[in-house]
């Protein structure tokens, strides 16, 4: 299958191009060779290529940046996706969209699945919503993944704390927030093979034990053995611009019925960490 991927510079776009099957034929663009929120750049880059199948990971995802530039925040993660599914229609292609949990407002007291209403409380949030909405107007042979909480990128929050660790430096993560915790292998393990189930629609890909980044951060701490102190924060702490869902854990209803292997455990997700070194 000749597979466009939009957005290669990014951390889950390194994870999914590194566990693409051989057989396929890739071609990855990052931002800088390919902005998505530029129609006839888009139009013109998909036409050349001519994929079969197109998987959009390029995004906007700084969500108090987002909070701060509103335009771009659109721009990027709103009309991008549509832009992308307007070249996808044009020559013939199916799409994979990435989208989040911070579609949801974190009202709930358990996961949300994928017929749970969103109602995002943020630009990032209401931005991603838009783009969600767009692709599923323009194309019907499409697959949009929300995920939720990734790390295992080394950019992210807890790679950056489990280095402090190593260091025998304290740690810290914020303690009255609740998510997915996921690793960003067991995220691009199963991208292709949803896209490739052809059963178009909307589907949640996140760790299965909802839990925040200071019980994922405490267990990362236990099950590597390291003697440095864990300090809970509170996210009234941090200032942040972006408000933030108090709960945002995602489960799914749908993903059980495709040939896709289920969600690795948090503690699966933690080692895989503390292999990658």
């Amino acid at each position: 299958m000749r597979l466009l991927v939009t957005g290669a510079g990014g951390g889950l776009a390194r994870a999914f191009l590194a566990r693409v099957p051989p057989h396929h034929d890739v071609r990855a663009l990052t931002h800088a060779e390919l902005d998505v929120g530029d129609l006839p750049a888009v139009m013109d880059a998909v036409a050349a290529i001519e994929p079969e199948a197109i998987v959009n990971l390029a995004g906007f995802t700084d969500v108090d940046g987002n909070e701060r530039d509103p335009a771009r925040a659109f721009r990027d993660n709103a009309l991008g996706p549509h832009h992308v599914a307007l070249a996808a229609r044009a020559v013939g292609a199916v799409l994979l969209h990435v989208s989040t949990d911070y579609v949801f407002d974190g009202a709930a007291t358990e996961p949300y699945d994928e017929s749970a209403r969103p109602a995002p409380i943020n630009v990032y949030g209401r931005a991603k919503l838009l783009g969600e909405e767009r692709v599923r107007t323009v194309l019907a042979e499409h697959v949009i993944v929300r995920v939720a909480y990734l790390y295992g990128t080394g950019a992210d929050h807890l790679s950056r704390q489990l280095a402090r660790l190593r260091a025998g430096e304290s740690a810290a993560a914020i303690v009255d927030r609740t998510g997915s915790p996921t690793h960003v292998d067991h995220v691009a393990e199963r991208l292709l093979p949803v896209l490739l189930s052809g059963r178009w629609g909307t589907y949640h890909l996140a760790g299965p034990e909802p839990a925040s980044w200071y019980e994922a951060l405490c267990r990362l701490r236990e099950r590597g053995g390291f003697a440095a102190p864990v300090r809970p924060q509170r996210a009234e702490e941090l200032d942040r611009p972006a408000a933030r869902p108090r709960y945002s854990a995602l489960t799914s209803v749908l993903l059980e019925h495709l040939d896709v292997a289920p969600m690795p455990s948090l503690d699966e997700g933690l080692d895989a960490l503390l292999r990658a070194g």
